[in-house]
């Protein structure tokens, strides 16, 4: 099935786990694996191998044709492998060893009575009530996945296999004792007939005999083992394995040419040659303790395919003497797929640092790098109120901070901004189609940004090389510091330019747009205001209009009517909101808003207060930032999420944000009577907290320099 079509027919009401049907397994396989080889010596796969493209493809350019989709397309499809004999399940070893305690080894039905009387306490119902009554309670208000239900289900484990129970109450047959040898070999031992106290010795079950004891299970009675009735026991003794698909275990081309297959491929070969020798010894009539042999040796390969760390058997190795990593090792652990890809997957806008304390900092407030403030953006759409402001952080470019990494024009087009496409993107465009690179009248323009491409208050200057005759040639570079002057309509000294200056033409035509905005009928553009193109003059045309330029980042298009403006994706700058997170995120105050300061240094720095909720300490922790894309999602975030509406912990009603340690001693110590403190650290404070009141008077001998801390001024005034 193509990923293109996301067309769901029906919703969905719930997801169960189970056991699956090897009837199901077959239906759903696409083809039946037969042979170990994978590759032929041209490169293609065998047929009925375990690289059949019926299972998927991997290779550019190849279909799959169990789906008729490409590689990018098709989510592969799963194989079988019939197996010989049937072998155990090692994740299942449990309950089968609870299954085979608890029922009869001769009917195969509960150890617990049906009769009328025996429940303990209605003489109308069975034991077998009582502790379905029981079980069903426990499954729906806790779950089959709670302590008390693996509780419950001991219990009827111990009963059943009391003393009392040693004969069957259904079919007189007497019952041993059953026992585990790790990982997957149970055992079985019951007293010699006719001959009490005497038993016959332990007697090993294979794989065989336990399926059929398992078959014979009534579905009524696997509640008792913790089963649910749709499912059935025998299932957990494998007769066909599913082969994953081709997609799940690709194979990779190494630089010499060869092939290297996946760890689970290698297991599944080594599955694939030990059942065929089954079969060939089988079939050939070998003697009983080959076979054997070779079908433990089935049971290893089987086992360490499922879990390669499986106690009590050696793990399955590469050539290379390298633990092979097999299902349970993908998913499970640190660098497994739900820990490692689902959980702690990668995301963008997100950045990752050593975090510092900064006690300068507010606690709603975050140091972010400069480093990391130029990588990290943020979309913004240009409107009449911010369209200079989004002019000049493209002029800036992705390298000066605060810039522009990228654009995306009304198209959807997304743009990077580069030294060339920075002028392009900020400026307007000429629509004169007699406006080009040979009618330019401004060559110096034209060498730094192409006609009919121009931007007023853009200033040149040229720059002269010597090459090493004498020669010198001259080219032209922009002055960005001189152009963003004219842009903010000021001079390099901060001065403001006047209106009539051509330099600072776009600033003062943005305030009279600005001061036009709310006018119902607005006046009429200004003639020092209008923008002509500097390569051909915007010449006339035979009806006395001049030739039309456009404005990139204009919200109105050439006929007058409104349009979107142009999303722009810009630096990270002070004041803007991010998701500030440290892992693991055991509450809801793992995650919390926190405003942007951008500031120099290579780590995220906060305020140390708010250290307990994300139980941070400075001897290395890293966190996470992720920078919030959408307008909504900011509004949400800052009004739900920041961090001064989380000091109290809904955990136990208390500030679980504040000062600690030595916050406390030190302001005990700073404002009790009496305290003196050196003149230069006494303003220091006072300035910090923006103090404008009276200055404390000096104490003592003005030489020592010493000032008493008043407590109404700092202490009282935050």
């Amino acid at each position: 099935m193509s990923q293109k079509n996301t067309m769901i027919p029906k919703r969905i009401a719930q997801i169960r786990f189970g056991l699956m049907d090897p009837t199901e397994i077959r239906k759903m396989s696409a083809v039946e694996v037969k042979t170990a080889d994978t590759y032929k010596d041209d490169g293609h796969a065998y047929r009925q191998g375990l690289m059949d493209p019926h299972m998927g493809v991997i290779e550019p350019g190849l279909v799959c044709p169990t789906d008729n989709c490409k590689y990018d397309e098709s989510p592969g499809h799963f194989g079988h492998i019939q197996l010989e004999l049937p072998v155990m399940h090692i994740g299942f070893v449990n309950l089968i060893k609870t299954a085979l305690k608890a029922t009869c080894s001769k009917c195969s039905e509960i150890l617990l009575h049906k009769e009328s009387g025996s429940h303990p306490s209605n003489p109308e119902l069975s034991e077998q009530d009582y502790f379905r009554t029981r079980i069903n309670d426990i499954r729906i208000k806790h779950g089959v996945g709670s302590t008390e239900f693996s509780k419950i289900i001991k219990e009827v484990e111990k009963v059943t296999t009391h003393s009392s129970r040693g004969v069957c109450m259904h079919c007189g047959e007497a019952q041993g004792k059953i026992a585990l040898d790790k990982p997957t070999t149970f055992k079985e031992k019951k007293e010699a007939k006719g001959q009490s106290g005497k038993d016959e010795g332990w007697r090993k079950l294979n794989p065989r005999d336990v399926r059929e004891w398992l078959s014979g299970i009534p579905s009524e009675h696997l509640i008792f083992i913790g089963m649910d009735k749709q499912n059935r026991p025998e299932w957990i003794v494998l007769k066909v394995l599913p082969v994953p698909p081709i997609t799940v275990r690709p194979s990779i081309t190494l630089d010499s040419g060869d092939r290297s297959e996946d760890d689970l491929t290698h297991k599944l070969v080594d599955v694939l040659r030990i059942n065929q020798r089954l079969r060939e010894n089988r079939d050939s009539g070998a003697p009983q303790l080959i076979v054997e042999d070779l079908w433990e040796l089935l049971q290893y390969h089987v086992t360490t395919y499922f879990d390669n760390q499986t106690s009590g058997i050696p793990p399955a190795r590469h050539r290379s003497g390298r633990t092979l990593k097999t299902l349970t090792q993908r998913l499970k652990g640190k660098e497994g797929r739900f820990r490692s890809n689902l959980s702690g997957k990668r995301v963008n806008f997100c950045a990752r640092s050593v975090i510092s304390p900064d006690p300068y900092l507010g606690v709603n407030e975050v140091g972010v790098p400069t480093k990391i403030a130029k990588e990290l953006t943020v979309p913004i759409r240009v409107t009449s109120r911010n369209r200079e402001q989004m002019r000049q952080m493209i002029l800036r470019g992705p390298d000066v901070h605060p810039g522009v990494n990228y654009i995306i024009r009304g198209d959807g087009r997304r743009v990077r901004i580069n030294q060339r496409s920075r002028l392009i993107n900020a400026g307007f465009r000429c629509h004169n189609p007699e406006c080009n690179d040979e009618t330019t009248g401004r060559l110096d323009i034209h060498s730094v940004l192409p006609a009919p491409n121009f931007l007023p208050g853009l200033v040149i200057k040229p720059q002269i090389s010597i090459a090493t005759d004498g020669t010198t040639e001259t080219s032209y570079i922009v002055d960005d510091h001189a152009t963003l002057a004219n842009l903010r309509g000021e001079t390099l000294d901060g001065h403001r330019l006047p209106e009539d200056d051509g330099g600072a033409k776009l600033h003062y035509r943005w305030m009279w747009d600005l001061a036009q905005a709310d006018k119902a009928h607005p006046e009429p553009l200004p003639e020092h205001l209008k923008v002509s193109c500097p390569h051909c003059g915007s010449p006339a045309d035979e009806w006395g209009d001049t030739t039309r330029v456009e404005d990139r980042l204009s919200t109105i298009d050439r006929n007058g009517n409104p349009k979107p403006g142009l999303l722009v994706e810009r630096h990270l700058i002070d004041g803007d909101v991010a998701i500030f997170n440290r892992q693991p995120s055991l509450h809801r105050m793992s995650m919390m808003v926190h405003e942007v300061r951008v500031m120099q240094g290579h780590t995220f720095r906060f305020n140390l207060a708010v250290c307990t909720p994300y139980n941070a300490d400075f001897d290395g922790d890293e966190m996470n930032l992720h920078v919030i894309q959408s307008e909504e999602a900011r509004a949400e975030a800052k009004i739900l999420m920041r961090v001064q509406e989380h000091i109290l912990t809904p955990r136990y009603g208390g500030a679980v944000i504040g000062g600690i340690h030595d916050h406390i001693s030190g302001a005990y110590l700073l404002s009790r009577p009496g305290t003196l403190i050196n003149r230069r650290h006494g303003l220091e404070m006072l300035g910090s907290i923006n103090w404008e009141g009276e200055l404390p008077h000096c104490q003592g001998r003005k030489w020592k320099g010493m000032l008493p801390w008043p407590r109404h001024h700092l202490a009282d005034h935050p």
